[in-house]
C-alpha cells in the first residue's frame, strides 16, 4: 500500500519530497492513516485538525487525540475551533456545508500563511462513490458524476486509488489507533443511507460493485474531457465576453447536440444547474424577458442571445435628488456630474456621446430626481414632436434587455427631461431663447 501510494503522490506531485504537506486530519481511521503513510514515506509534512464543536466531549477528545499524533510524529499542530451551528444559521447553509466552508477557508489560510505547498484530505475510493451516487440522486450532469477529483488547486487527495477495506488491513497490520466518529453511525445524513444500505445491496448482486462503479467514474471522468474540449471550441463560435458579461448566441442551440448538455458544462461555473438548463431549452423560442438566478450570476432571455453577468450590489434601486447647486453625485455604479453655464456664442451643444447632455436650465423645476426607468413612461424624444413610451424607445433601438434593467430617467417636475445614456427630451433641448445651460455627464464608477 505503501509503493502504491507513493506512486500515487508522485502522479499528482513529481517532487514530493521537495514539498510542504497541510494534512487535514479529523483522527478517524481514514486521516490517521494517510498521516502514517506520509510518515513512513519520509516527506515533509504538518498537521491540522479542526474542532466544529459539534458532538461535545466527543469533539475535544477528537482535537487532543491528533494533537498528541503530531507531537508523537514531531510535526507542526495546527487547531481552531469553529461555532459552526452559529455560522450555519446566520448564513442559511446545512451543518455539512457551512462546516465544510469553514474548513477549507481555515486550511487554505494555514497553507498560505505558513508557506506550505498542499493541503492533503484523506478521501478515499468509497467517498468517490458516496458522491457518485450523491450526485446522481440529485440529478446532475456528467461534471457531477466524475466522482472526487484527484487535484483541485492547491489541494490534492493521493488516497482514491484505495478502498475502505484497504484502509483498514493496513490500520490493522500497522497497529494503528484512531476515533470513531458517531455520527458515521446513523442514517441522517444522506450519505450513511448510501453507505449502509445502497452499497451493501449492490454488492448483494454483484460482490465486485465498487471496482464495478469506479471503473464507470473513471470513464465518465475521461468522457468530460472530450466533452470540455468541445466547449472550448464552441465557446470561441457561439460564446462571447464582453467586460463581465457573457453572450450565448441561440446559434448554440441549433447547431451543438445536445444542446443542454452543452450548456450545463458552459455556465455551470457560473452557479446555474441542470433543471435551469433545461428550463432554458424550453422557453428560448418564446418571448425575450425571461430571468434565471444563480448565487452568483444573472441570465436574460434577449432576442439573440443568452446574457450572463454577475450578480452586484451596486445598482440604484431608489430615487436621488438632486438640487440646482449638485456637481457630483455618485449612485451606486454611476457617477453624475452637473454643471451650469452661461449661454454664450462659443457653445456647442454635445452630440458626440449620449452621456453628456445640455438642457434648458430655466426649464427644469428642481430638486431633479434620478430613478430607474418605469413601464408607461413617456417622453419626447430629441427631434420628435410626439410622445413615446420609454420601453418602445428602448426596443426601437435593440436595447437589450440586461441594459434595459440598468436605464435611468432625470426627472423635472412629474416630466422625463433626459432617458440617461440615450436620448434628451425635445422639451427640455437648448433653444436660440436659452440663456442657462444645465450640462449633465453620466459615467460609470471605475473600480481602483
Amino acid at each position: 500500500m505503501l509503493e502504491t501510494f507513493q506512486k500515487d503522490l508522485f502522479s499528482l506531485e513529481p517532487d514530493a519530497a521537495g514539498k510542504k504537506f497541510l494534512l487535514a486530519v479529523s483522527g478517524g481511521l481514514d486521516s490517521v492513516v494517510m498521516t502514517e503513510l506520509f510518515r513512513l514515506a519520509g516527506y515533509n509534512y504538518s498537521i491540522a485538525h479542526c474542532n466544529f464543536q459539534l458532538r461535545g466531549n466527543e469533539s475535544d477528545g477528537d482535537e487532543k487525540f491528533v494533537k498528541e499524533l503530531a507531537v508523537n510524529q514531531q510535526v507542526l499542530f495546527f487547531s481552531t475551533r469553529f461555532e459552526t451551528e452559529k455560522f450555519c444559521a446566520e448564513n442559511k447553509v446545512s451543518v455539512q456545508m457551512g462546516a465544510r466552508q469553514l474548513r477549507y477557508t481555515w486550511l487554505e489560510e494555514i497553507r498560505q500563511k505558513n508557506k506550505l505547498d498542499y493541503i492533503v484530505l484523506a478521501h478515499h475510493a468509497d467517498d468517490a462513490i458516496e458522491t457518485f451516487f450523491i450526485n446522481l440522486l440529485r440529478g446532475t450532469g456528467i461534471s457531477g458524476l466524475h466522482g472526487i477529483k484527484a487535484r483541485n488547486e492547491s489541494s490534492i487527495r493521493p488516497m482514491l486509488n484505495f478502498y475502505r477495506k484497504d484502509i483498514e488491513v493496513f490500520a490493522a497490520k500497522n497497529k494503528l489507533r484512531w476515533r470513531e466518529d458517531s455520527s458515521n453511525e446513523t442514517d441522517k445524513y444522506e450519505r450513511n443511507k448510501i453507505r449502509h444500505h445502497l452499497l451493501p445491496a449492490l454488492e448483494e448482486i454483484n460482490e465486485k460493485a465498487k471496482e464495478s462503479i469506479t471503473a464507470t467514474i473513471n470513464n465518465l471522468a475521461r468522457t468530460e474531457l472530450i466533452l470540455n474540449d468541445s466547449i472550448d471550441k464552441a465557446d470561441g463560435k457561439y460564446i462571447s465576453l464582453e467586460g463581465e458579461r457573457t453572450y450565448i448566441h441561440y446559434d448554440f442551440f441549433k447547431e451543438l447536440a445536445p444542446p443542454v448538455e452543452y450548456l450545463y458544462e458552459a455556465i455551470k461555473k457560473m452557479g446555474f444547474n441542470y433543471e435551469q438548463c433545461l428550463q432554458i431549452e424550453e422557453n428560448r423560442r418564446q418571448q425575450p424577458g425571461k430571468i434565471f438566478l444563480s448565487d452568483t450570476h444573472r441570465m436574460v432571455m434577449d432576442r439573440e442571445n443568452l446574457i450572463i453577468e454577475p450578480i452586484t450590489g451596486n445598482d440604484i434601486e431608489s430615487f436621488f435628488e438632486v438640487n440646482d447647486e449638485m456637481e457630483e453625485l455618485v449612485a451606486g455604479s454611476n457617477t453624475y456630474l452637473f454643471k451650469i453655464l452661461e449661454k454664450d456664442m462659443d457653445f456647442k451643444i454635445p452630440t458626440a456621446s449620449p452621456e453628456k447632455v445640455a438642457l434648458d436650465f430655466d426649464k427644469l423645476i428642481f430638486p431633479l430626481k434620478i430613478r430607474k426607468w418605469e413601464n408607461g413612461d413617456k417622453f419626447y424624444p430629441l427631434g420628435m414632436d410626439k410622445p413615446k413610451k420609454v420601453s418602445d424607445f428602448l426596443i426601437d433601438n435593440k436595447v437589450s434587455i440586461p441594459d434595459k434593467n440598468k436605464i435611468y430617467v432625470l426627472i423635472s417636475g412629474d416630466q422625463i427631461a433626459w432617458l440617461i445614456g440615450c436620448r434628451p427630451d425635445e422639451r427640455f433641448k437648448v433653444t436660440k431663447g436659452t440663456k442657462k445651460i444645465y450640462l449633465c455627464t453620466s459615467q460609470k464608477v471605475i473600480s481602483s
